[in-house]
């Protein structure tokens, strides 16, 4: 499972080589829980290609402040995953989940 997010406020931090956290992403702890293994797409807006994105290695629910409760992904760095499109159907909000059978 892959997803795909409108990332606009910058809120992604490089942790050490390779290895990033994203947040804070208003998603059901199960649902995030699932994407571990997926990748993850950052575009500006949904019809734009992504300009980052990775491997899904994790995530953790924010335990303090104005962003408690909400997901921070952990993801690897992929050239793979810059200038990918995702089409318009399957969006809500700032988030696209794409399941694969």
């Amino acid at each position: 499972m892959d997803i795909h997010l409108v990332e606009q406020a910058n809120n992604y931090f490089k942790m050490r080589d390779k290895i990033w956290e994203s947040g804070w992403w208003s998603l059901d702890e199960d649902k995030a829980r699932e994407l571990v293994g997926g990748h993850i797409y950052f575009h500006k807006t949904q019809q734009e290609s992504s300009f980052y994105g990775g491997m899904v290695t994790g995530y953790r629910v924010e335990q303090d402040g104005q962003n408690r409760g909400k997901i921070v992904f952990s993801l690897e760095y992929s050239e793979a995953c810059r200038n990918v499109k995702t089409g318009k159907d399957g969006w809500s909000k700032k988030m696209k989940i794409v399941k694969y059978e």
